[in-house]
């Protein structure tokens, strides 16, 4: 609502008529790009691959989450610099599963920003609910421990 509008309404409630507001609502903006459209695998645009996007601007939302996926873009610049193929991320952990999120898994035309939660990680299927994050937990580190020896047989010493 407008400050106006928010003065008006305040002012409805009993007690409120004349009171005085020292800071009134305003709207959180978060200003990011359409990724799963605009951004391929590697968060590079697609229309001109040598920019690559890291951060909130790609749709993650949070801090960890922005930090993370800035940290996977460094990689991925790393890896294309040193002529290495990228090898993504597991969609079964946080960041791969948020990646896949931002890159492309989700609907372009609906795409909002996303914190990790599990409802990005592929599912698992015959867990019961009480131990399902647990099972999510236990697959993400085995899944991250594979992919991280498989990047150290990859990168000569």
């Amino acid at each position: 609502l407008k400050y106006a509008a928010q003065i008006e309404l305040f002012r409805t409630i009993p007690g409120l008529e004349n009171a005085e507001f020292a800071r009134l609502g305003g709207l959180h903006r978060n200003t990011f790009l359409n990724s799963p459209q605009v951004l391929d695998r590697q968060l590079r645009l697609r229309a001109a691959p040598h920019i690559r996007f890291a951060g909130q601007v790609t749709g993650c939302e949070g801090y960890v989450e922005s930090a993370a996926i800035g940290l996977v873009a460094g990689m991925m610049a790393a890896a294309e610099l040193a002529g290495r193929d990228w090898q993504p991320l597991p969609a079964t952990t946080a960041m791969g599963a948020l990646l896949s999120h931002i890159t492309g898994d989700a609907d372009a035309s609906t795409f909002q920003p996303m914190n990790v939660n599990f409802g990005l990680f592929p599912p698992l299927h015959d867990v019961g609910k009480k131990v399902r994050k647990e099972a999510y937990t236990n697959r993400a580190k085995a899944d991250l421990a594979s992919w991280i020896a498989e990047q150290q047989e990859r990168v000569p010493a």
